[in-house]
């Protein structure tokens, strides 16, 4: 069974920002972790497609798996869960949103993710934490808050974290390791 499953965002990697160093540290703890090449791109990225990926591993998560999620996955993650019915142990989101971020190359592949009503996953899920940047370039606090609010997340509010990505300085994350 794995024990954590981390998913990147849009057009993403399981090599970019802190995911590489993520890995490394929960593995070096004895932890069975996934972190799967999700399809990106502008006729790929969709949940569907998603889905076929988690799908292949659904048999290996339970109610004791922590889903770390940033920018899209969150949505993905909560969706996966809700729509399959599945119990995870605790959500770690960083700069989650659910809608529209105004900005049209990320809109387009974003909005086929935005299916549920995401507050359901409060049922599935023992604990949740989403951190929130204030001063993300790409999703607009609101949405982060509102995010958190619906499926019940503790929010860690963190000054100058632009986007919880390598070009903000993040190709490490203590802060959310200490939340695992």
């Amino acid at each position: 069974m794995y024990d954590c499953v981390i998913i990147h965002g849009s057009y993403g990697s399981p090599f970019e920002n802190w995911f590489s160093w993520l890995y490394g540290e929960l593995t070096k703890k004895g932890k069975n972790v996934l972190v799967p090449q999700m399809p990106c791109g502008e006729d790929i990225q969709n949940y569907e497609n998603w889905s076929k990926v988690m799908d292949s591993y659904k048999h290996l998560i339970d109610e004791n798996t922590v889903f770390i999620g940033h920018s899209l996955s969150p949505a993905f993650i909560a969706d996966y869960l809700i729509k399959n019915k599945l119990k995870a142990n605790k959500l770690v989101f960083a700069a989650p949103f659910y809608g529209l971020i105004d900005i049209p190359e990320f809109d387009k592949v974003n909005s086929p993710f935005f299916i549920e009503d995401i507050s359901a996953v409060r049922n599935l899920v023992k604990e949740s934490v989403c951190f929130v940047s204030l001063n993300d370039p790409y999703v607009p606090n609101n949405l982060s808050y509102d995010f958190a609010e619906k499926i019940g997340a503790k929010v860690i509010k963190v000054e100058n974290a632009g986007h919880f990505n390598t070009s903000a300085g993040y190709s490490s994350f203590e802060d959310l390791l200490t939340q695992l």
